[in-house]
């Protein structure tokens, strides 16, 4: 007869046998995220308006920019076709989570938002920049940080309550700082010497240098100011190892140079009049 102990050892050791048979027909049962999208022949990628990132064209309704030229890319290395979903900035996350798209695009990695979703590779860096008349004769060309600028001679504008007046003020001890309404007056102030630096997301700044090369150029200090890698995001629940699918792609794009192409044009496309 079996003793008691024997009994519990032989119900322990049947009960991890049919756990290890059952962990193979789990894992084989589950398809990933790419299998899901070749069978549905759609990688759907949440958009939302952030030029040059994501552009939506008011005539036509249709979205361009530099993230989904790169999901574009990816896409084709699938077999399948990209589509946009339009949402909101507050909504990307939720909608991922939801499932109504497969990416969400163009979000700033932080440490909060990375215990709510896996993020990719960066693609591109935000990061606050200094933008400046290069006429101006108070700027000088060793000027490469917040502290060289911040000078009791200097005036700094920003949009208030926005994401440059939140990074940039806290390190402003002598220099004046200039709060305005919008992009537009940021940029209209460096124009007429009402301020001699518009601190402002460097992709923005970069559209206005390409619109104003005779003048405009900025300042990208160093160290950096809220500088955050721009990613693409999947669920939570896709494995880590799945995302090598992607992160392989973005980085083989980023090494031959396809992003910074793709960022090129997108910037050139947010510059041309409205037809």
């Amino acid at each position: 007869m079996f003793s008691l102990k024997t009994l519990k050892m032989l119900a322990v050791t049947a009960a991890v046998a049919v756990a290890t048979l059952a962990q193979p027909a789990t894992a084989q049962e589950r398809k990933s995220i790419w299998t899901e999208i070749q069978e549905r022949g759609t990688l759907r990628v949440g958009v939302a308006e952030a030029p040059p990132l994501l552009m939506r064209d008011p005539k036509t309704g249709e979205w361009s920019g530099y993230f989904l030229d790169v999901a574009s890319g990816f896409a084709t290395v699938l077999g399948v076709k990209v589509e946009p979903v339009e949402t909101t900035w507050g909504n990307m996350v939720a909608g991922l989570q939801a499932g109504k798209w497969d990416l969400a695009s163009g979000l700033n990695r932080t440490p909060l938002r990375a215990m709510a979703v896996n993020y990719s590779l960066p693609i591109w860096s935000y990061e606050i920049g200094l933008l400046y008349d290069k006429r101006n004769p108070k700027i000088t060309p060793d000027m490469k940080s917040i502290a060289d600028v911040d000078r009791p001679e200097i005036t700094i504008a920003v949009m208030q309550a926005a994401a440059g007046d939140i990074a940039i003020t806290p390190h402003i001890k002598n220099a004046k700082i200039l709060r305005l309404e919008d992009t537009n007056a940021g940029r209209l102030a460096v124009m007429s010497k009402r301020a001699d630096f518009y601190a402002e997301d460097s992709d923005i700044q970069r559209m206005t240098i390409a619109q104003y090369p005779d003048w405009a150029a900025q300042i990208l200090p160093e160290p950096a100011i809220a500088r955050q890698g721009q990613s693409y995001a999947v669920r939570k629940d896709v494995p880590l190892d799945e995302m090598q699918v992607l992160d392989i792609y973005l980085e083989e794009q980023i090494a031959i140079g396809g992003v910074q192409r793709a960022y090129d044009a997108a910037v050139t496309a947010a510059q041309a009049p409205a037809q």
